[in-house]
């Protein structure tokens, strides 16, 4: 079972209620210090001038209730301790303004609350992920890794846009910012992250993000999206990045093959130009109690799993587990190895339901 890596809900809102304790700290040690102050003054004042004095207790209070513009006490006949009273409530007006006005109105101010939020969040964050871009592909790309159970943060340079709010709604913090900033970058925590995928729709930007990244964290691990395929090439290898991909060539082919062949799930080409895909079939009748071992030694395929006859859900095999006919199973193999694998398995390839939305999304930005 896959361990999640997001912050957990009460350690935030611990640290979001400390971070305002910090703030309201300067506030009230300010409150403390005049009142102190204040009421030894006071005191000294009356004193000299031989007025009955209140002790330290009654003084201190006094001027509390002076700051608060709840008057306790009558006004001395003293010239200073008399001008203490009257500047008293002056001073808890000045501090009152700065200090619990500005903090109540970050309480009450919705995106100063979720500025806030992201802040603590993207702090606690370790070992995660940091995702640029929030088009079709970051969007698509941030839900596969909270699937995956992945601490995730993104940034995106657009404030209105719908996949900006959806990945809010997942409890994710997403910077609105411009990427290239290195502050963005450092707030979202890339130096604790162990990768970076730049995803914007522009390559200059992914670019740049990548140098950055790889400046800030030397050991994180970039995957770039880029459009020009033959710069992608010459800078993955130029500037140590692990990957970079483009959504229009990795989706070109499982549309061409989609288009010509029955039963295609996904298409991929390894780096000596061979193309493979995942198909799924189902068993002929001829076949139907061999095992998965048997079925691999006959033809040049692998079997990565099996949804029995009847049942909705694909389940993992193993050498051992035996097929029946019209089985669904789902084998990976070389394209040119689909005719020939259909023929010695007197199989049926079976289309599976088609993600449209993700093939439509795949080449978009």
């Amino acid at each position: 079972m896959l361990r999640s890596r997001r912050p957990n809900v009460p350690g935030v809102r611990a640290a979001i209620a400390l971070y305002f304790v910090r703030r309201m700290g300067p506030w009230i040690a300010v409150v403390c210090a005049y009142a102190f102050v204040a009421a030894g003054v006071l005191r000294w004042d009356m004193l000299r001038h031989s007025e009955p004095a209140p002790d330290f207790g009654e003084a201190l209070y006094a001027i509390f209730t002076q700051l608060f513009f709840q008057p306790s006490e009558p006004l001395p006949h003293s010239p200073i301790a008399r001008a203490l009273f009257w500047l008293s409530p002056v001073v808890g007006a000045v501090l009152l303004a700065e200090g619990l006005l500005k903090i109540g109105a970050e309480l009450l101010s919705v995106e100063a609350r979720q500025k806030l939020w992201v802040r603590v969040v993207s702090e606690r964050l370790t070992d995660h992920i940091v995702v640029c871009g929030l088009g079709h592909v970051g969007f698509r790309v941030v839900g596969e890794l909270r699937a995956l159970g992945e601490g995730i943060a993104a940034i995106e340079i657009k404030t209105n846009d719908s996949f900006v709010e959806a990945v809010k709604g997942m409890g994710i913090p997403v910077f609105v910012a411009d990427v290239r900033r290195d502050e963005v970058l450092i707030a979202a925590g890339i130096a604790r992250a162990k990768a970076v995928i730049c995803a914007t729709d522009q390559d200059l930007v992914n670019l740049e993000v990548a140098i950055d990244a790889k400046r800030m964290n030397p050991n994180i691990r970039v995957v770039m999206r880029m459009f020009d395929q033959r710069l992608a090439s010459k800078v993955g290898g130029a500037l140590d990045v692990d990957r970079t991909f483009s959504t229009s060539a990795l989706s070109a082919t499982l549309v061409a093959l989609q288009a010509t062949q029955r039963g295609i799930r996904a298409a991929y080409r390894l780096e000596d130009g061979t193309t493979r895909v995942t198909a799924e079939l189902l068993i002929g009748k001829d076949f139907g109690g061999a095992t998965v071992d048997e079925i691999e030694k006959k033809v040049k395929a692998r079997v990565i799993s099996v949804r029995r006859e009847g049942k909705s859900a694909f389940s993992d095999v193993r050498a051992s587990t035996k097929l029946a006919a019209s089985d669904a199973v789902v084998v990976d193999t070389k394209v040119a190895a689909l005719e020939e694998l259909r023929d010695a398995l007197a199989a049926t390839f079976h289309d599976p339901p088609l993600d449209t939305e993700r093939v439509e999304g795949a080449g978009q930005g």
